[in-house]
This record gives structure tokens, C-alpha cells and sequence, in this order.
């Protein structure tokens, strides 16, 4: 078993959450009379960390965002009981659990929101830990991935990401990275990182056990 531990990002890697995130997003434009998201391909074309500079280029203005933050979570909140885990990633962690693997979930979400979608998912027992962030403005995470690693140590992980932030929270621990295409930003965006970019769960699977990256 080549990796120790498997760190999962959660939105757009497990839970498929793109559409309500669209529809969130589309009612602060509506509401403040910016241009909304027509496709999912837009979509991913501007999606990203921190969530501030996304929204400036939504047209949403940097210096209201303590106001549109609390706005965007209200409306994801009203949906997001509508959103479900991709297709065969919870029978992955499952597998990767009793193999043995440690698994942890990292995620830019604040720590309470996390944890009640991780148990309306029934997820938690799939993770030794759970890693949210103390407040609802999705700064990133790489502060908290940095305090895992020197706090746990691990011989050998893995982290598993949809977006350019997770790339570069793997860079910023020192550990292997594979990203998935299937999230919130396009596979072209992703591939310009130079990470693995994968499109299915199965090739995830081959990746994790035969320790090909």
C-alpha cells in the first residue's frame, strides 16, 4: 500500500454540488443586477479561491463581500439537500477504509456546515478526520493542511482535489496530487497545473491502489 493516507477534498469531489452552487451564485447576481451564470462551462471558466476574487469576477464588488458571503450561504443552504455524492465515490471510501487506508476530509467549508452535510450524507465513518474552516468566507485551506501535516505527520498521502486551490494545498504540504474533472472548474484549468486529471472513479481507484502517481 503505497499511500498511508487518502485527504479528500469534499465539494465538487464527493458531494456534486455544482448546479446549486451555480443557482446560489445566479440569485446574489440577480439580486445586485450583475450578468448570471448561464452554463456549467462558465461556471467552471471562473470558479475559485479565494471565494472573494470569484466574485469580482462575477462583477460582485470585493468590498460588499461581508455582505454577499452570508447572502450565497443562505441560498446553498436552501438546496443543498438536493445535492448528492458522485456516483460511486461513496462505495470508494468504503473499499478504501477496510484496505486499511487513512482517510481524512479537507474542505474550505466552515466546520459546522461541513459536518452537518458529512451526516446527512452518512459519511463521518468513513473519515479519521474531518477538517473544516472557522468561518463561512472560503478563504482556502492550505493554513489548515499545513497544521494537519505537522500535527499527524503521515508516511505517505495522497490528496484528491477538483480545483487549482487543492493543487496547491498539495504543493504547499509536500504530498502527491490527482484531480478530478468532474468538479467545479474545467479540466482545462486543471491539466495547466501539470497534477494527474482524472474523469472517472475508476481510475481513481487504479491510481490509489497501484500508488501510480
Amino acid at each position: 500500500m503505497k499511500y498511508s493516507h487518502i485527504i479528500w477534498d469534499f465539494n465538487g469531489t464527493i458531494l456534486n454540488d455544482i448546479q446549486i452552487g451555480i443557482d446560489a451564485v445566479n440569485v446574489l447576481l440577480k439580486r445586485y443586477g450583475k450578468k448570471e451564470i448561464d452554463t456549467v462551462e462558465e461556471y467552471r471558466a471562473a470558479f475559485g479561491f479565494p471565494v472573494i476574487d470569484y466574485y469580482e469576477k462575477l462583477g460582485l464588488e470585493r468590498e460588499n463581500f461581508q455582505i454577499y458571503a452570508p447572502e450565497w450561504v443562505a441560498e446553498y443552504n436552501l438546496r443543498e439537500p438536493n445535492a448528492a455524492v458522485f456516483n460511486g465515490v461513496s462505495d470508494l471510501l468504503k473499499k478504501l477504509k477496510s484496505s486499511g487506508y487513512i482517510q481524512v476530509l479537507l474542505s474550505a467549508t466552515e466546520q459546522e456546515m461541513l459536518l452537518g452535510q458529512i451526516d446527512r450524507l452518512a459519511l463521518r465513518d468513513s473519515f479519521a478526520e474531518i477538517i473544516g474552516q472557522n468561518s463561512i468566507e472560503a478563504h482556502g485551506k492550505i493554513g489548515a493542511a499545513i497544521e494537519w501535516i505537522k500535527r499527524e505527520k503521515p508516511m505517505n498521502a495522497l490528496f484528491i482535489g477538483d480545483t487549482i486551490h487543492d493543487f496547491e494545498v498539495a504543493e504547499a504540504i509536500g504530498v502527491k496530487c490527482v484531480l478530478v474533472s468532474w468538479g467545479h472548474q474545467s479540466k482545462e484549468r486543471l491539466l495547466k497545473t501539470g497534477a494527474v486529471v482524472i474523469d472517472t472513479v475508476c481510475e481513481l481507484e487504479k491510481i490509489i491502489k497501484n500508488g501510480e502517481i
